[in-house]
């Protein structure tokens, strides 16, 4: 009788042990890892959107403008202006396809925007990785440190040479609490980036 009580036991442990969920793994910055991990999916799935928004950077002779982003999932359409449309640029298409950059005078097509972006502007914009960034996620890849707070929300981020703040957040309308304020700065650039009106996915597709 005792050995079928122990064997009974036994089984009960195992078949416990079977249900038993691991917790996300913690790591150093993330101050609730299973917080994280849900407002990642939730912002991971937010992949149709539009923005509009500023742009203000910290040089000397600083450059002030206006944003606006159109994303569906790979494809984006991005509008940097300077006042009255001087100075900025628009691109337009996908890393994977090729992007075109039209500027006041000229059109032309690059896999690799970025570089391209800097040379229009004289002046380092992010471009690629600026589209999970903008949402509050690091973009694929490595990244050197990172801070969560206790709700899922990216506080701060290196990554790529860039130091990252996101000091606000907003909660649109059918859509995950997302930032309003971001700081970059990799050292030659500080790029201010205020979002005034995120759209969801519904208006953003309505807007391509």
């Amino acid at each position: 009788m005792k050995q079928f009580a122990a064997l009974a036991l036994v089984a009960f442990v195992i078949s416990g042990c079977a249900i038993i969920r691991k917790p996300p793994e913690a790591e150093p910055g993330v101050v609730d890892a299973v917080a994280w991990l849900d407002h990642k999916r939730a912002v991971e799935d937010f992949d149709v959107w539009a923005l509009q928004g500023r742009v203000a950077t910290g040089q000397l002779l600083g450059w002030t403008g206006n944003l606006s982003w159109r994303q569906n999932a790979e494809h984006f359409d991005v509008r940097l202006s300077g006042p009255l449309g001087a100075g900025g640029f628009r691109a337009e298409g996908s890393l994977e396809q090729g992007v075109i950059i039209h500027t006041k005078d000229r059109r032309m097509v690059t896999t690799e925007p970025d570089a391209l972006v800097e040379r229009t502007l004289g002046w380092t914009f992010p471009l690629e990785p600026l589209r999970y960034w903008a949402r509050g996620l690091p973009a694929p890849g490595q990244y050197q440190s990172i801070s969560v707070d206790g709700e899922g929300h990216l506080v701060a981020l290196d990554q790529q040479g860039w130091r990252l703040s996101f000091p606000a957040y907003s909660s649109p309308e059918g859509a995950p609490a997302l930032p309003r304020r971001i700081v970059l700065d990799n050292g030659e650039t500080r790029i201010r980036l205020v979002v005034d009106r995120w759209l969801d996915n519904d208006d953003a597709s309505g807007t391509n």
